[in-house]
């Protein structure tokens, strides 16, 4: 097999002989005593990425994708009085863990205690100490938002300022540029009421124009999207940041000590009319507080990914593109027909399939012998390189029932946890390659299911003819030594594709849409902020051009926005971002300009937001352009 090659084995012998430690112990008095001194409560705050065709939930406590109770991973978006929501996904969460230098069991692993009042992570950042206090994380139970028309209109306010040779009015500054918690922001006590700490790794990310180290926005500074490599400021249509961490209290979800992690995460996505649409991205900076080194560590992707109904799905995944995958096992999505057990709204017969693509994972140090080989340091020794971890295992495990193998359901103690990390069975049980993955061959892996659906050759749960389940899914990368201080990165994106043809469905409209979001990723999440269309590069559609932009709607007469060198005879349909109509232009045959009154027939100006321009001509094609309006 092709996949044998790079494979290294953890198993749990191994592990338990090399450590020779207490699998269930949590912590020593000490620890527990300072976990009561930090006494943080569990997050309670919750918001949506609502952009484009996805309206995505997610958790300051490290969730994502449900709201404690029910799947919120709704795609296609639907509005309020339409047809009824359906989320592809239940649950999602970071699992993390490790062993320390006196060979204790260090991990943070969220999986459905939101929704039973047990957490692993908690609200904030850490002191560079590791430690945090309950009222910081009570600060930090929110999120930060802000869209690509704030930072448009913020830009082109200082621009403004600048042609006008005059300071920025401060005023003027969006709420939600004023409000973004980056380093030294001196709006954001008036903001938030609490003040932001001075942390060396830095807080949200933002572009620094003069270059000061301070996020100073009045002198031009803008929220971005922080990529390791890119030096070219990017941003998304919306982006959501916060800050967790795994200090904050006891763990009561995995019952595990703290590795000490502070985790800042930032949620984005984009408005297109290709599978970007369909898509969501997040990023999660990772900083290890902790005092000592952390070995043999892990970060992993967990997901619960119910497909509609949860009760029918199957999992794979491709190891060349490091992504997992969640389709159908029949035509129908349901448990008994198009029904699914608890009243969920299922996909009927129009079903889509999903993936997730680990873009970027952690580094791991490494040393060269005097061969040239990479290995791991010694303790104490200093690295000679960083390597990118990418995808080194793919675990699935089914909720208990009577079906399955008390091997592959949930994890209920730490070291089953760490055992799904590592890519081996919950009781430290190898992976073995054909039927389940549970003993039906002497063939060890690290990749459960690696093959497509339509291979009838090749090991997918279509070939092996597994039961309907509800599976649970993990994606891991390591092992490698996490040094206090060291930051890593995971970088995800969740490509969508709806009304697959099915049973044991052709995954190449997935890896399409895959290759848009590892396009986007490989060029820093640079966009334009034009829509495509099939006809976008055509001579006569690119001369097209919307001005001011951003503009300001106000009740005055002339606040106006051009729009200039139609196509002859064109359709102007603009739309706000929820899709409402809000007019629509026929173009007579001498016309070529446009003008949009930004006032309604009352003489209200038309609300704020992000608005659709589209362009539609029967001998030219079409084009879609954006405009920021402002109030």
């Amino acid at each position: 097999m092709r996949h044998l090659l790079i494979c290294f084995f953890c198993s749990y012998t191994v592990f338990l002989s090399a450590f020779n430690f207490d699998s269930e112990r949590i912590s020593s008095k000490q620890e527990k005593a300072l976990a009561y001194k930090m006494n943080c409560a569990q997050a309670t705050a919750q918001t949506e990425l609502d952009i484009n065709n996805v309206r995505a939930r997610l958790l300051v406590g490290g969730d994502f994708g449900w709201d404690g109770n029910r799947g919120r991973y709704i795609v296609p978006k639907v509005e309020p009085g339409g047809p009824p929501e359906v989320s592809s996904l239940f649950a999602g969460a970071i699992w993390l863990g490790g062993v320390d230098a006196l060979s204790n069991l260090r991990l943070a692993a969220q999986q459905y205690g939101t929704g039973t009042g047990s957490s692993d992570y908690w609200p904030g950042p850490l002191t560079s100490i590791g430690q945090t206090q309950a009222e910081t994380c009570a600060n930090w139970d929110r999120f930060f938002s802000v869209t690509s028309a704030d930072i448009d209109l913020h830009l082109a306010q200082y621009e403004q300022a600048q042609q006008d040779n005059m300071d920025y009015d401060i005023d003027l500054l969006p709420i939600s540029i004023k409000e973004w918690p980056a380093i030294g922001n001196q709006f954001f006590f008036e903001q938030s009421g609490f003040n932001l700490p001075s942390a060396e790794q830095g807080l949200a990310p933002f572009w620094d124009e003069n270059g000061d180290g301070i996020y100073t926005p009045q002198y031009g500074d803008y929220p971005i999207i922080e990529i390791r490599g890119c030096n070219s400021p990017h941003y998304a249509d919306e982006m959501k940041f916060w800050i967790f961490n795994d200090a904050g209290n006891i763990h009561t979800e995995s019952n595990a000590a703290a590795l000490q992690m502070e985790i800042q995460a930032q949620s984005f996505a984009y408005v297109s009319d290709d599978a970007i649409n369909d898509m969501t991205f997040s990023r999660y900076k990772l900083i290890n507080r902790a005092a000592e080194s952390i070995f043999d560590t892990y970060f992993g992707i967990w997901l619960d990914p119910d497909l509609g109904c949860g009760e029918d799905d199957f999992v794979g995944c491709d190891t060349t593109r490091n992504m997992m995958y969640v389709y159908n096992s029949d035509a129908v999505d349901g448990s008994s027909g198009a029904n699914c057990i608890g009243g969920v709204n299922t996909y009927g017969d129009k079903i889509p399939y999903l993936g997730v693509d680990y873009f970027r994972g952690p580094l791991a140090p490494k040393v060269f012998t005097a061969d040239g080989e990479l290995v791991d340091p010694e303790i104490g020794q200093f690295p000679d390189t960083l390597v990118e971890q990418g995808m080194s295992s793919f675990m699935y495990f089914n909720r208990v029932n009577s079906t399955t193998s008390p091997a592959q359901t949930d994890p209920t103690t730490p070291i089953e946890y760490y055992n799904y990390l590592c890519g081996t069975w919950k009781d430290g049980t190898p992976l073995t390659v054909g039927g389940s993955g549970l003993g039906a061959s002497t063939i060890q892996t690290k990749f459960a299911l690696y093959d497509e659906p339509n291979n009838e050759n090749g090991w997918s749960m279509c070939t092996a003819n597994l039961p309907q389940e509800d599976r649970r899914t993990i994606q891991s990368a390591g092992p490698f030594r996490l040094d206090p201080g060291q930051i890593n990165e995971l970088i995800i994106g969740i490509p969508w594709v709806p009304d697959v043809e099915y049973p044991c469905p052709d995954m190449s409209r997935l890896y399409q849409a895959d290759d848009l979001a590892q396009d986007l990723f490989d060029n820093c999440f640079e966009v334009s902020n034009t829509v495509s269309t099939a006809e976008v590069n055509h001579e006569k559609l690119n001369q097209i051009e919307v001005f001011p932009n951003p503009a300001m709607a106000s009740s005055n007469a002339g606040d106006l926005v051009n729009i200039t060198n139609l196509p002859l005879e064109s359709t102007v349909t603009i739309y706000t971002l929820a899709g409402n109509l809000v007019r629509q232009f026929e173009l007579e045959s001498q016309d070529a300009t446009l003008q949009w009154d930004l006032r309604s027939a009352a003489g209200l100006p038309v609300p704020s937001g992000l608005y659709f321009i589209h362009i539609h001509s029967e001998e030219v094609g079409e084009r879609v352009l954006k405009l920021s309006v402002l109030n």
